[in-house]
């Protein structure tokens, strides 16, 4: 959907539904941690884990609390610039946190593991965070409709482009065509 006819109330029900995905998706890394404390005799390095399940909670229970502020302020207050701010640190962590996606993949996924029934779990820890980050994508297009709603007479302010972030096979393909 097209967000350049979007009303102020329809980007509040956006932020809405983001903080409802952010909620189940924290409740779902929580239940990973219990599990996690239970098969922890059986996982190579379960304090790695815990501690990527850790940041991605820090991460996604701040972008809760954004998420409802910022549509409780659209409500009251209006649009501010500090809303436009707040968003694109969670959209700039949709093309930065991958990385660290990526790195907890290789070391703790992508290798013969010591207990192979491990793997699951593992694996579903890192689908979920990378695909609520992917989920982070659409902040770039409320950022962009919020500044065009805050800026309808001045200059047209350059589009929020979205940092390209070359996954793994793109870079090897591109380094290797020479």
């Amino acid at each position: 959907m097209s967000t350049e006819s979007l009303t102020v109330d329809q980007l509040i029900e956006r932020l809405a539904h983001h903080r409802t995905e952010l909620v189940t998706t924290l409740e779902i890394l929580h239940g990973y941690g219990q599990q996690v404390d239970t098969a922890a005799p059986h996982l190579e390095n379960p304090v790695a884990v815990k501690e990527y399940l850790a940041f991605f909670t820090m991460l996604f229970s701040q972008a809760v609390t954004d998420c409802q502020n910022i549509a409780a302020e659209l409500t009251t207050e209006g649009i501010k610039s500090e809303h436009i701010i707040a968003l694109k640190k969670l959209a700039g962590a949709s093309t930065v946190e991958p990385r660290r996606c990526l790195q907890f993949r290789d070391k703790w996924i992508n290798k013969p593991l010591p207990h192979e029934s491990m793997r699951p779990l593992l694996n579903d820890i890192s689908v979920t965070t990378r695909d609520q980050l992917t989920a982070f994508k659409d902040f770039f297009s409320i950022i962009t409709r919020l500044d065009a709603l805050l800026r309808p007479a001045g200059p047209a302010s350059p589009p929020v482009k979205e940092e390209r972030v070359f996954n793994r096979r793109d870079l090897f393909t591109r380094f290797l065509k020479r």
